[in-house]
């Protein structure tokens, strides 16, 4: 897995020869290999999905010039999600090359969204700091070009959604407490409550707390849109 023939594949598929090989190797090293979070992906994951983001903002405020700061957040939060990080790992085959615990690599962590999304922010981070801020826009560009273009009202997700309504009627914005965290470290699954001013609540559960914030603020819309029906 980490010999220089299967980084030279990920190399070609990635458009960029690092340097620093140990970069790229610290950028597929899952949480389930090594629990020390310095010797893992995490770190790289984290400045990756800021590097990410940075990225994508510059490009939006280019591409489009008289959109709102309501326009471009969407916009943002939808090229940037966890699932469109994980399509882009997988049309580069990112799951094959990840360093996995041996527990994981037999529960179907190597296809999990939320590995196979932080596993490509790591990339972007390790490229940063292979190339800098460049390299990383060249590849980032490369990857996310055919998730650049789409509908703004096919984006709206439902926590803006119920956000943006309880706004219109005049109503405190909605929270979100997580209720319980259980499983493995490398595979966690949350469940969330979502509360409105009004006393009325929703319960879900996700791979990710945001997953998990999402599908409950889906539930409430539902039961708006059922009522209105």
């Amino acid at each position: 897995m980490n010999s220089n023939k299967a980084f030279s594949r990920l190399e070609q598929r990635l458009g960029y020869v690092f340097k620093n090989k140990l970069l790229l190797k610290n950028a597929l090293i899952h949480s389930s290999h090594l629990h020390d979070e310095t010797a893992n992906n995490e770190r790289l994951e984290f400045h990756g999905d800021r590097v990410l983001a940075l990225i994508i903002v510059d490009y939006m405020f280019t591409k489009y010039p008289a959109a709102g700061v309501g326009e471009l957040a969407i916009r943002l939060n939808k090229v940037v999600s966890r699932k469109t990080c994980s399509e882009i790992a997988k049309s580069i085959d990112l799951g094959k090359y990840l360093i996995l615990g041996h527990d994981a690599r037999h529960s179907g962590t190597r296809t999990r969204t939320s590995v196979l999304g932080g596993a490509i922010e790591a990339v972007i981070g390790a490229v940063y700091h292979d190339g800098g801020l460049e390299e990383a826009r060249k590849l980032v560009l490369k990857l996310w070009q055919p998730h650049m273009s789409f509908e703004v009202t096919d984006a709206i997700d439902p926590k803006s959604e119920l956000q943006e309504r309880l706004q219109i009627m005049g109503k405190d914005i909605p929270t979100y407490r997580v209720l319980k965290k259980e499983g493995p470290s490398h595979a966690p699954e949350f469940q969330v409550e979502v509360s409105l001013s009004s006393g009325e609540k929703a319960v879900s559960e996700g791979m990710t707390k945001k997953e998990a914030e999402r599908k409950a603020a889906q539930i409430i819309l539902d039961k708006w849109k059922e009522a209105s029906d």
